[in-house]
């Protein structure tokens, strides 16, 4: 699964939309306190007013959106390699079922048994299934629409409920001032807590081995969700990642490094980056790539990168995922910092950073293009 997987999905989320059909609708009302469900609701789609339907599509496009690895997790049912995974058994049964309302109930009470603690306010579930109509593509890669096919689909959100504040109003009738203590509770549908998605697909195929998990706090995914409700095996986040990767770097280098070496690394991911949207297929960095990415970048490693290997990741065949350990080119995604300053640069900029002493002080050299500003100011420029 790869971004335009999940983005070709999302595109079709919108309403009076051919290449769709979304047929019902089952929400549930959760007291958290009391883990009881106070109200449930059946809607079919094609019978709800048009405000309704935009509010709920855009609810589930959110659990389709976000980074991949950061936000949106594609994972493995546990234990499953004869396809037993009793979770994933229900969720295809869900798929497929006459009575759709009955089987995400017994998720939804799964949710209550072992999960409720973690929200903080009551919280409303929404499940949706629906199919999307996709169309073939032809042997010049484009878009055959007189052959199509259908992919299943069904997801799941979580909300939190707001409840109204009291407020102070006037009484143009009366003259006075009253207190105003709304009734209805807000169903905030535009910043979900979490969700999940079966089956995840990839080229435009289904994958049944695997769900898709929306969480909504970036790098966090919520272990007790993955683990208890959709019986998955965790997997690093995208920082968690880059965070071995680097570790391993620093292992074998050293404490120190020159900002040639980090730019020449970023560098050679960037360029497995670029290969991996041609192909669409995801780059992974294992034990050799990582060697030919650092000799490249003129470190020696010699036999340092595979007992880095060993101590850091626990085994030599572990592969790192390109997209998670290379920083966003298009942004200020570096952080150089001490206890005077923290400055934020482009993976690109690298380069242009040195760090210099001069009569015994140091200092931080950055090449600029144009002056800089300081409180809307122009800084003066000196001779070093």
């Amino acid at each position: 699964m790869n971004k335009e997987d999940i983005a070709s999905i999302r595109r079709e989320l919108k309403t009076n939309n051919s290449k769709l059909k979304i047929q019902e609708i089952c929400s549930y009302y959760v007291k958290q306190d009391s883990k009881a469900i106070l109200c449930s609701e059946k809607m079919y789609f094609d019978m709800m007013d048009e405000e309704k339907k935009e509010l709920y599509l855009k609810n589930f496009k959110k659990i389709l959106s976000g980074k991949i690895d950061s936000k949106i997790f594609e994972l493995e049912f546990k234990n499953n390699k004869l396809g037993k995974n009793l979770t994933q058994k229900h969720m295809f049964d869900t798929l497929r079922t006459d009575n759709f309302s009955e089987a995400t109930l017994i998720i939804v009470n799964k949710i209550l048994e072992e999960t409720c603690e973690i929200y903080e306010k009551d919280f409303m579930i929404t499940f949706v299934r629906g199919e999307a109509y996709k169309s073939a593509r032809k042997d010049n890669n484009e878009l055959d629409d007189e052959i199509s096919y259908t992919l299943g689909f069904f997801l799941g959100s979580i909300c939190p409920i707001i409840m109204p504040k009291k407020s102070l109003k006037f009484d143009f009738e009366e003259r006075e001032f009253i207190t105003s203590v709304p009734m209805n509770a807000i169903i905030n549908t535009e910043a979900p807590i979490e969700g999940f998605m079966f089956p995840s697909f990839s080229d435009n195929a289904a994958d049944t081995d695997k769900v898709v998990y929306y969480t909504q706090k970036e790098n966090q995914p919520n272990q007790l969700f993955v683990d208890n409700i959709l019986d998955c095996e965790f997997k690093p986040t995208a920082k968690a990642e880059k965070e071995r990767f680097l570790e391993v770097v620093r292992d074998v280098v050293g404490a120190e490094i020159e900002p040639e070496v980090v730019s020449n690394i970023y560098e050679e991911l960037g360029r497995r980056l670029d290969v991996e949207a041609e192909s669409g297929e995801v780059s992974l960095i294992g034990l050799k790539d990582m060697e030919r990415i650092l000799e490249n970048s003129g470190i020696k490693t010699e036999d340092k990168l595979r007992s880095s290997f060993l101590e850091v990741l626990g085994a030599e065949n572990y592969e790192f995922k390109a997209s998670s350990i290379t920083p966003n080119q298009g942004t200020k995604s570096i952080k150089i910092d001490n206890n005077t300053a923290a400055i934020t640069i482009g993976p690109q900029d690298i380069k242009n950073v040195k760090q210099v002493t001069k009569d015994g002080i140091r200092y931080l050299m950055i090449r600029i293009d144009d002056t800089a500003t300081l409180e809307g100011f122009d800084l003066v420029t000196e001779e070093f």
